[in-house]
């Protein structure tokens, strides 16, 4: 059985484009593949930017990454604690030297 890291790693070597599809892939709750998501980040494997594009003025249910009406990036409102704003970002896998 692999661990969620793994898990994780592999839907964005797959291509996978979203966390929902992520979560929905490898089964893993929504808050642990997003700590996996953090810890690859934070450890360099892969590399986080925020897409230009951001937020439509629509709200989410008009953002290109809604599922079923809600957000594809998972969140209703913004995290106004760790003062980032939802919106696309795009994960880029790093080289390992």
């Amino acid at each position: 059985m692999s661990g969620p890291l793994t898990l994780v790693l592999a839907e964005i070597t797959a291509g996978t484009p979203t966390v929902a599809d992520m979560i929905r892939n490898t089964g893993l709750p929504d808050d642990v593949v997003r700590a996996a998501l953090d810890h690859l980040v934070r450890s360099g494997r892969v590399t986080s930017s925020e897409l230009s594009i951001g937020c439509p003025s629509g709200g989410c249910g008009t953002c290109g990454s809604a599922l079923d009406g809600a957000p594809g990036c998972g969140r209703t409102t913004p995290d106004t604690l760790s003062g980032r704003r939802p919106g696309l970002v795009s994960l880029t896998l790093t080289r390992r030297v």
